[in-house]
């Protein structure tokens, strides 16, 4: 394991093994952590596969919107000068740059499983998923322009959400293929990884061995059995086949009990039937499998939220807010849930938090301003001064013409 080079944003990280005549590139996915002491996206199945690998590494989700990838690149073709074949490999925001940055690496080829275009607003309105990133980022115009791109990458996705609009895109500015598999989710790597499938695709479009259209009806003969496909198919039934989506979630569960997603499918499915405890008793199996994640704790404070227990959720998601207190949208779900508590002035604070991370996000500010304007009017408990105040605010609030029920706030994700 060699750094190649280090800056405060990137490091490069080439883990060669005997063989070095092919080369993977990697990039970090959203979520994989912070700093530079942790496993690279697709380290440990590169070096077991005998794969020599360079893995791109940034600090931060920002989309690898930094100055110096220039420098960074030329790193990587160092390495990988002469060799008979190189591949650029990442998984959502990795696929974004598996694509950007394909011709940068010398690349023969590009895998990039459920990338996008841009997340940023002005390119790419209807993407809502990184919105706060999406607005803390400068998008360079050398990295987020248009695309070019000298090999033809191979595209895996969901083209039943908005990753379709995405793939267009690109497709708009250079040649593709597409590996279109529909309710795969986001990344279809899960799902992918579960038939079995994500190892052979990396390796047949590594050695230029893929058929894509063989590829596209192997994993679409073999969804029946895929957890996440059953899950993701389970969540997306209307309401009058509420039957059909429980059953499909219990077939994804018996499948693989201990599968995070078919739990948390069974779990959601429970609770819109109003079978609130069993749900949660889902939700403690969920909590164990997955030791806590905070993306599965998101889901049983809801839970418990909508069996009415809105003091046991309010001490869970301060829990996971603590985990994640750069995050705006948490803070003011926590908002909504102190709210309902009747924990006004924690409700408050907790929609400041989401303003002051996040202020041209409009929802929020609205919402501080909905719950000032609904506060018990106490004019003794009042600092001078202080029903002016609060007056002026419900007026604002008026004139915004917002409802008297309560705005909606995101819900984490």
């Amino acid at each position: 394991m060699i750094d190649l080079f280090r800056s405060e944003n990137v490091v490069v990280r080439a883990v060669p093994v005997e063989d070095v005549s092919r080369w993977v590139v990697t990039f970090d996915n959203y979520g994989i952590g912070h700093g530079f002491d942790r496993p690279a996206f697709g380290e440990s199945f590169l070096r077991h596969a005998g794969v020599s690998a360079v893995h791109v590494m940034g600090s931060r989700e920002e989309w690898y919107q930094y100055r110096e990838m220039a420098e960074v690149m030329a790193a990587v073709r160092r390495i990988t000068a002469g060799a008979e074949r190189v591949m650029t490999y990442g998984s959502s925001m990795g696929g974004y740059a598996a694509i950007r940055f394909a011709d940068a690496a010398g690349a023969h080829a590009a895998l990039a499983i459920s990338p996008q275009y841009s997340i940023d607003p002005a390119k790419v309105p209807f993407e809502t998923r990184w919105r706060q990133e999406a607005h803390g980022i400068r998008w360079l115009p050398e990295i987020d322009g248009p695309i070019k791109c000298g090999c033809t990458p191979i595209i895996v996705f969901d083209p039943t959400g908005d990753d379709r609009r995405h793939v267009e895109m690109i497709a708009a500015e250079t040649a593709i293929e597409r590996i279109d598999l529909p309710h795969s989710g986001h990344p279809s790597a899960t799902y992918l990884s579960e038939l079995e499938l994500l190892g052979p695709l990396v390796l047949q479009t590594l050695s230029g061995a893929l058929n894509v259209a063989g590829f596209r009806a192997d994993a679409r003969r073999r969804k029946p059995q895929c957890p996440a496909y059953l899950s993701r198919l389970a969540e997306l039934q209307p309401p009058r086949r509420a039957d059909l989506a429980l059953a499909l979630a219990r077939r994804a569960n018996n499948l693989a009990p201990a599968n995070p997603i078919a739990l948390a499918a069974v779990a959601s499915l429970l609770g819109r039937l109003g079978e609130h405890e069993q749900a949660l008793a889902y939700h403690d199996v969920l909590s164990n499998v997955t030791e806590r994640a905070p993306n599965y704790l998101v889901l049983r404070a809801q839970a418990l939220v909508d069996a009415g227990r809105p003091d046991e959720a309010r001490v869970l998601a301060r829990e996971i807010v603590a985990t994640s207190p750069d995050t705006a949208n948490l803070w003011a779900w926590l908002g909504h849930i102190e709210w309902q508590c009747g924990a006004h002035g924690a409700a408050i604070k907790a929609l400041e938090h989401a303003v002051g991370l996040f202020p041209s996000h409009a929802d929020y500010q609205l919402q501080l301003d909905h719950y000032r304007a609904s506060l018990p009017l106490d004019t003794e408990a009042l600092p001078k001064g202080g029903l002016a105040r609060v007056v002026r605010t419900a007026k604002l609030w008026l004139r915004r013409g917002a409802a008297a029920s309560q705005a909606d706030v995101d819900s984490p994700g």
